[in-house]
């Protein structure tokens, strides 16, 4: 009995695991976006206009600078752009940062989570695809 009970835990949260890392994607720590894209101060106009390669040397400013925290989704898509990322819905602002050239090379994307008043309520930088 005692080892049905013990194994029903793991299981358990196991699958908890499982499902988190499943519906959240793998995303990246501040400190890891410092250290794979450099950290250049956020400017709307390069950001704007940029490559995917210059967003990306910002994405450390963004995630760690609160100023977007709080604005509207209209402000975001004014200042950054159109979003070309894609986070489980469509209303949250998502921009590619890494483009991987095929299936087997990384994506990586800055999502803007909103809440129910469509202001940001989380920065995040998740992996969009691959293995």
């Amino acid at each position: 009995m005692r080892k049905s009970v013990i194994f029903s835990v793991l299981f358990f949260c196991s699958i908890i695991v499982l499902a988190q890392s499943f519906w959240g994607g793998d995303t990246l720590s501040p400190k890891e976006v410092k250290v794979r894209w450099g950290q250049k101060e956020l400017n709307f106009k390069k950001f704007k206009e940029g490559s995917t390669s210059e967003k990306a040397s910002m994405a450390y400013s963004i995630i760690k600078d609160s100023k977007l925290l709080g604005k509207s989704v209209k402000f975001i898509r004014e200042n950054l752009g159109d979003p070309d990322g894609f986070y489980f819905i469509d209303s949250y602002p998502a921009y590619i940062i890494q483009q991987g050239k095929n299936h087997e090379e990384e994506t990586w994307q800055i999502v803007f989570k909103l809440n129910e008043k469509y202001n940001v309520r989380e920065i995040i930088v998740h992996k969009n695809c691959c293995d």
